[in-house]
């Protein structure tokens, strides 16, 4: 009885490391973490839900403070600073990393 249930805590650890590590890789092959970035497209589409419902637009060098990423890596959520103000959605491919 002691066995199986040694068994079983070490398969559900597994299961639950092998379904965090992808999330984790995902997040980093965006290449867009939590901090300022500056807008690198012209102009980009704020949203109030990642990619739906219109909410305003960023223009190019604006200022965008992310939070967190969305979880197909798309888009990103945070503070928007500049024509915007507020809290928003941003393509996670418009923003560039600010040294």
């Amino acid at each position: 009885m002691r066995n199986a249930k040694i068994t079983a805590l070490a398969t559900a650890a597994a299961i639950a490391v092998t379904g965090i590590a992808p999330a984790t890789g995902m997040a980093k092959a965006t290449g867009k973490g939590k901090g300022k970035h500056s807008v690198t497209a012209e102009s980009t589409y704020v949203y109030k839900q990642a990619g739906k419902i219109f909410d305003g637009t960023l223009f190019k060098g604006e200022t965008f403070k992310v939070e967190r990423i969305s979880k197909s890596g798309k888009f990103a959520y945070g503070m928007a600073y500049g024509h915007v103000n507020r809290h928003a959605w941003i393509k996670a491919a418009d923003l560039k990393l600010k040294r």
